[in-house]
């Protein structure tokens, strides 16, 4: 017989993977006792057995009704965002048009903002006796032309960018 070999080898795996090792054929357990390719096969298939035997008692299958509920819950929610998609597609395109309408505002106001701050200077100017005041006073009142030119176009984007950043897509 070669060492690597055992013509029982199989009668020996087959009654430890069917459970029935211990109270096999005798003369099957007194070869197994004697030969020892036949005495690894037994203990490394009793090893992998009661791995398998312990692995299936840890497996929980869940419940049909459990896998069905969350199989729906899953589908309507997939189906709710594919019908959201068109309307972020339609909210991002309302703020690019409306960021467009603002600033082709402010760009078609701006030189009647500049012309009304030299107005500011010319009605201011004859009242105040200092030149360098009137000027500095019409340069505040174009720098706060601008700021709040900006301010009202934060309040006005910040919401449609906190809407963007924050939407699922």
């Amino acid at each position: 017989m070669n060492s690597l070999e055992c013509v029982h080898e199989a009668r020996v795996l087959d009654a430890v993977l069917a459970g029935t090792w211990p109270n096999a054929d005798d003369t099957l357990v007194s070869h197994a006792a004697q030969c020892a390719v036949c005495g690894e096969v037994v203990e490394v298939a009793m090893v992998l057995r009661l791995d398998h035997n312990r692995s299936g008692r840890d497996v929980q299958v869940p419940v049909a009704g459990q896998v069905w509920w969350r199989s729906a819950v899953r589908a309507r929610l997939e189906s709710a965002q594919a019908a959201t998609r068109p309307m972020t597609w339609l909210h991002a395109v309302t703020a690019a048009i409306t960021l467009g309408i603002m600033l082709a505002v402010a760009g078609s106001a701006w030189p009647v903002a500049v012309e009304g701050a030299g107005w500011v200077r010319s009605a201011v100017m004859p009242l105040l006796i200092d030149r360098e005041v009137a000027g500095v006073l019409a340069g505040v009142l174009r720098h706060s032309l601008v700021a709040a030119i900006a301010a009202a176009a934060c309040v006005v984007i910040a919401p449609v960018l906190l809407y963007l950043a924050l939407s699922s897509d």
